[in-house]
Formats: structure tokens, C-alpha cells, sequence
């Protein structure tokens, strides 16, 4: 055989593979919601990951409604894209998204976690973002800001909160105080 004929082979092999590329699907019964919980776990080879998809864990009650979906991304996926995990809960027709941020992500915005409620529309109503405790605000007693949309996804208002609930009201002053101090503390390492 020739070389043109030996790359030949080894390219039909190799598209061959990719084509019936399966992910490792694992399912254990009895979850918490009534029915079976499904781990997905995709390889380099299935388009899910390179979708930046590493693993999907999808959970289903006992009538086989999907309950919670949470999807992993793949290490480059999270760096890029800045989020590692996204979790979806399902109650009828609402539904509530959570994205954990990667560690990048969340040192430049300052949080941690965002959830998303939406509307039967899937429009978000609320978003709430979990605050690091090293951030401006975060050194400030915020906690998490809440912020409200209205039906065309505009911003209504939005508020502070401090881990218990309660408003937390910051100055401008007190704001530019922390942020100093913040800065200072990050340049000083």
C-alpha cells in the first residue's frame, strides 16, 4: 500500500470514530425527586464538548419530568466563557437558573454565583448575584444584590442585601473609602 493510501484509511478511520463518538451515560434510580438522576459525561470527541460541555447531570421525578439540569463546562469552556457550572430547576412552567462563575470570572466581577428567576415566558423577573466577600461592596456587609427587571427586561430597581436579609444602604463616600482600600490591598500583594 502507499502512503496516499495508508492516509486515506487512517482519515476515514478517524472520522469514523468521531462519528459514533458516544459520551459515558451512567443512571442510578431513587434520586430525591421520585425517579432516576442521569450523569453525562462527553469526551473531546462528541460535539458536546466541543461545545464546552464536560458533563450534564440531568435529574427526573417520578413521572419522568425533567427536574434540575446541571451542565459542566470543560476547563477551557469555563476559562473562556467565565462560568463552570450552570444548574436549571424546573417547577411546571417557571424556572430558575444558577451559574457559578470560574474562579477568573468571579475575582474581576465580584461575585460568586448568579440566579436567574424567570417567568413562564422565560423572561427573568430577578436576578441575584452572590457577592465575594473580597469585593467593594463585599467588604461592606453586602452579602447579595438583588436586582428586578420588568416585562420587557429592563431594570426596575435593585437592592443590597447583608446575609441575614436586611437592606444594606451605601454611601458614595463609604463606596470610594472600600474601593481604595481594595485596590490598595490587591496592588500591595
Amino acid at each position: 500500500m502507499g502512503k496516499g493510501t495508508l492516509f486515506t484509511i487512517a482519515v476515514v478511520l478517524s472520522a469514523a470514530s468521531v462519528a459514533f463518538a458516544k459520551p459515558n451515560v451512567r443512571t442510578i434510580s431513587g434520586n430525591e425527586y421520585g425517579g432516576k438522576t442521569e450523569f453525562v459525561t462527553y469526551s473531546e470527541d462528541d460535539r458536546e464538548f466541543k461545545d464546552g460541555i464536560g458533563e450534564k447531570i440531568t435529574s427526573y421525578d417520578g413521572k419522568g419530568q425533567i427536574v434540575r439540569m446541571e451542565v459542566h463546562a470543560t476547563r477551557e469552556a469555563a476559562e473562556r466563557e467565565g462560568w463552570e457550572t450552570r444548574v436549571a430547576y424546573y417547577f411546571g412552567k417557571k424556572k430558575i437558573g444558577e451559574v457559578y462563575s470560574s474562579d477568573g470570572r468571579s475575582e474581576t466581577a465580584g461575585f460568586d454565583q448568579t440566579v436567574d428567576y424567570l417567568d413562564k415566558s422565560g423572561n427573568v423577573k430577578k436576578r441575584e448575584f452572590y457577592v465575594r466577600p473580597t469585593s467593594v461592596i463585599g467588604t461592606l456587609g453586602v452579602y447579595k444584590r438583588v436586582i428586578y427587571y420588568d416585562k420587557s427586561g429592563n431594570q426596575t430597581r435593585f437592592e443590597d442585601l447583608d446575609r441575614v436579609g436586611n437592606p444594606v444602604t451605601i454611601s458614595l463616600e463609604d463606596y470610594r473609602r472600600a474601593q481604595e482600600k481594595v485596590q490598595g490591598s490587591v496592588q500591595g500583594q
